[in-house]
C-alpha cells in the first residue's frame, strides 16, 4: 500500500486540512483511474485529535493512519505550550536537527495506527508523497505539495518592516527563520495560495514561481440540517482571554451561547462549526484562523474576531488586517455586543458577492478539490 504523509503548522486546522486534501486527492485519483492511497498524520494533539478527526473523518477511519511517534517530532517545533517566541527559537535552533529525525524516520518500519485503532506497520518506502501546510520542517522522502493560507517567509518578511511594539518578537529570530522558510516553500513542487488569504489584500503582491491561485482550502460548508436553534452566537474557543463581558452581554439580550468546547465557556451549548451559518447563529466569534474565517465567509456570515496580542504569531496580526480590509470580518475592540451584531449585518452583501465571484473565476468554492485535480493531473 503506498501513503501520503502530511507535514503541517501548529494548530488543530492544519492537521484537518491536509488531511481534507489528501482525501480530495484520492476521490481524483479514483476518478482517473489510479490507485489512492492510505493517509499517514502525525499525531501531535492526543485523543483530542484523534476525536476531532473522528468526527470530521469517520467515513474514511481505515484509510487514514495516525502516528505518534511522528506526532511526537513535529511538535519538537511547534507552537502551543510556549510563547510564539519560544517557538520561533526551537524553529532556528532545532530546524535541522528534527528535520533529520524526521527524514530517518520515515525511511525506516512504521508503527502505528488507522483513525479506527487497527495497528498498521509500513516502511519508508511507501511513503510516496508528501502533503503540506505551512510545514515547519523538511521530510524530504518524497515529493512535496503544498496548499496554504500564505507563505510563511512573506509573513516573516512584513514582521520585519512592523513595528516592534505592533508585533514584539525577537527581529534576529525574525530574520533567522526567514532563509528557512524559504528554503521549505522552494522545496514545494507546487503551492496553491487560497484566496482569500493572509495577503490577500495586498495589491501589489508577486506571486512566487512555484504557486498558484485556489480557493479556500476546507470543504465547502452545507447548509445547517439539524434542530432548529435558539437566537445566539457561537464561540470557537481557542484560549481567548478577556471576552465575559462579550457573553455577558449575549446573555442579557436573551442570546443561546454555541461553541465547539462548552468545558470551556460555561454555560454554553455543544454545537458543531458547521452551524454558523444557520439563520439563528448571528455571530461568529473565533481568532483569525483561515479555517474559522472561512467557514464564516463561505457561509455568508462575517466573522468576529479578537484584537492582536503582539506577543502572538504575526500571522494573526496580518489576517485581522486582511480580514477587516476586505470586508469579510470584524476586530473586536470592546464595543457593545449591539454594535457588532449591526457591522456583522452590513458586512453580509459583500460577503455573498464574493462568495459568487469565486464561484465564477475557480468553477467550485471548494480549493481542497481544485488544488486535488491539478496535483492528481501530473501524478
Amino acid at each position: 500500500m503506498r501513503y501520503i504523509v502530511t507535514n503541517f503548522a501548529y494548530g488543530y486546522g492544519p492537521f484537518i486540512r491536509t488531511t481534507e486534501l489528501a482525501l480530495a486527492l484520492n476521490t481524483e485519483m479514483v476518478a482517473l483511474g489510479k490507485e489512492p492511497y492510505r493517509i499517514l498524520v502525525p499525531w501531535v494533539y492526543g485523543e483530542k485529535q484523534k476525536r476531532i478527526m473522528l468526527e470530521e473523518f469517520v467515513a474514511h477511519a481505515d484509510t487514514i493512519v495516525l502516528d505518534e511517534t511522528l506526532g511526537a517530532i513535529l511538535k519538537n517545533v511547534f507552537y502551543a505550550d510556549t510563547t510564539y517566541e519560544e517557538a520561533l527559537r526551537a524553529f532556528v535552533q532545532d530546524y535541522e536537527r528534527v528535520s533529520l529525525l524526521a527524514h530517518t524516520y520515515l525511511l525506516g518500519n512504521i508503527h502505528a495506527q488507522t483513525l479506527s485503532g487497527l495497528p498498521v506497520e509500513l516502511c519508508g518506502g511507501d511513503v510516496q508523497l508528501e502533503l503540506a501546510r505551512a510545514p515547519r520542517i523538511s521530510y524530504n522522502v518524497a515529493p512535496v505539495y503544498g496548499a496554504t493560507f500564505g507563505h510563511i517567509s512573506e509573513i516573516l518578511e512584513e514582521t520585519l518592516h512592523t513595528s516592534e511594539e505592533i508585533i514584539s518578537a525577537d527581529r534576529t529570530l525574525v530574520a533567522a527563520a526567514l532563509p528557512i522558510a524559504k528554503k521549505l516553500e522552494r522545496a514545494q513542487q507546487l503551492v496553491g495560495l487560497a484566496t482569500p488569504g493572509t495577503f490577500s489584500y495586498k495589491t501589489t503582491r508577486i506571486p512566487q514561481q512555484n504557486e498558484i491561485a485556489i480557493p479556500p482550502t476546507i470543504t465547502t460548508p452545507t447548509p445547517y440540517g439539524g434542530p432548529v436553534l435558539t437566537d445566539g452566537i457561537y464561540v470557537t474557543i481557542t484560549g481567548i482571554p478577556g471576552l465575559e463581558r462579550l457573553y455577558a452581554e449575549a446573555r442579557a439580550l436573551g442570546l443561546m451561547l454555541y461553541t465547539n468546547d462548552p468545558e470551556r465557556l460555561p454555560g454554553s451549548t455543544q454545537l458543531s462549526p458547521h452551524a454558523v451559518g444557520c439563520e439563528n447563529i448571528s455571530l461568529h466569534f473565533a481568532r483569525s484562523g483561515w479555517g474559522s474565517v472561512w467557514e464564516s465567509m463561505l457561509q455568508g456570515k462575517a466573522i468576529v474576531v479578537p484584537e492582536f496580542d503582539p506577543t502572538d504569531d504575526p500571522e494573526i496580526y496580518f489576517n485581522n488586517a486582511c480580514i477587516e480590509k476586505l470586508g469579510i470580518g470584524v476586530v473586536y475592540r470592546g464595543e457593545p455586543l449591539s454594535e457588532l451584531l449591526q457591522k456583522v449585518k452590513e458586512l453580509e452583501g459583500g460577503i455573498q458577492e464574493r462568495n459568487a465571484n469565486l464561484l465564477k473565476e475557480f468553477g467550485t468554492s471548494d480549493g481542497n478539490e481544485y488544488f486535488a485535480k491539478k496535483i492528481a493531473a501530473v501524478l
